[in-house]
């Protein structure tokens, strides 16, 4: 591993276990097993670090959203591109995303991070408010929103629709978060919610035709 990558991987294993003011630049530097100095060949500062941590982080999760070919809410046809995707397809799509959440070395432990310092550091709680709450519900508000307006889904406020997907699963993170023997119990546990959330919101085809005529 490059010493540039090993620098950020030992940041954040030691932020997410100490929380983020507790760590030094040379407790990192031990870590990495260089010298203190040497990290500024490769950062400014502690926060240049975690910045890096959080594109990292964030550059996985977009690599994972195009390795499961999900439909970007940006797409003007994502409302369509979804109808063609099977309810069994749709519910593999969110296990991985679920499980991405889960497992992943990076994203587990930068919550764990942001989780732990949220309230001591307003700059990192602003982080983990964007990262984990705000950029997904308005991701999902997007998508809700044109399924509303294509009559895929009933009528109703999408953000709300968005906070009643997205809390169950947001909660269920921190439930089976650190319990590897439980992770079949977590996905059962979201596919029963994405199946009672579509048979909620969702309306079947013979309903959309007769909202179409």
């Amino acid at each position: 591993m490059p010493t540039r990558e090993k620098i950020i991987y030992e940041a954040l294993s030691l932020f997410s276990v100490k929380g983020y003011d507790a760590v030094t630049i040379r407790q990192i530097a031990s870590a990495v097993g260089i010298k203190e100095s040497s990290i500024y060949n490769h950062f400014k500062n502690k926060q240049d670090i975690l910045n890096k941590i959080i594109d990292e982080t964030l550059k996985r999760y977009y690599e994972v959203l195009e390795n499961i070919k999900l439909p970007q809410s940006e797409d003007d046809n994502v409302s369509e591109l979804y109808d063609n995707i099977t309810d069994d397809a749709f519910l593999d799509m969110c296990t991985k995303i679920f499980l991405f959440y889960l497992k992943d070395d990076y994203i587990s432990k930068l919550r764990r991070l942001l989780t732990i310092e949220q309230y001591g550091n307003k700059e990192i709680g602003e982080t983990f408010r964007h990262v984990f709450i705000d950029r997904i519900l308005e991701t999902q508000r997007q998508v809700l929103q044109k399924f509303i307006d294509s009559g895929r889904f009933i009528q109703g406020d999408a953000y709300t629709m968005a906070l009643h997907f997205y809390s169950p699963v947001f909660l269920l993170l921190y439930k089976y978060d650190n319990c590897p023997e439980s992770e079949e119990q977590a996905i059962t546990a979201l596919k029963k919610h994405a199946n009672q959330y579509n048979a909620i919101y969702r309306r079947n085809s013979i309903e959309r035709e007769e909202t179409n005529l």
